[in-house]
């Protein structure tokens, strides 16, 4: 059953000596569905809801470079330039917008406050 599985699948992934985000980027380059360490601590202690599962937008390294690049010029850039840098990407215009937000708080977190 499930809750066995579970179990066994973390004595082995300790016993191999993989973390818990070594797990979700092999699962990501075998299937093409990165999943995140909060994910597969979740499903190692049987705690994952699948009402409100969302699949991660992979986004690829060209298009990263792109986005990365319009952010060094502009890390809040406006609804309009959003959109159409998402036309432009050929990207949802959320998936745009959130990766700016997940941008700026990367970027708080590698600035030391002062």
């Amino acid at each position: 059953d499930l809750e066995q599985f579970a179990k066994q699948f973390k004595q082995r992934r300790i016993k191999l000596g993989f973390t818990q985000a070594d797990v979700g980027l092999a699962l990501g380059t075998l299937y093409g569905n990165v999943f995140s360490q909060t994910t597969i601590c979740r499903f190692e202690a049987l705690q994952l809801s699948f009402k409100n599962m969302k699949k991660s937008t992979s986004i690829e390294v060209s298009v990263k470079g792109a986005l990365e690049s319009h952010f060094l010029k502009c890390p809040k850039p406006s609804a309009r330039e959003i959109t159409n840098l998402a036309d432009s990407l050929q990207l949802e215009k959320e998936v745009v917008r959130v990766w700016f937000c997940n941008r700026r708080q990367k970027e708080k977190r590698m600035t030391p406050p002062g």
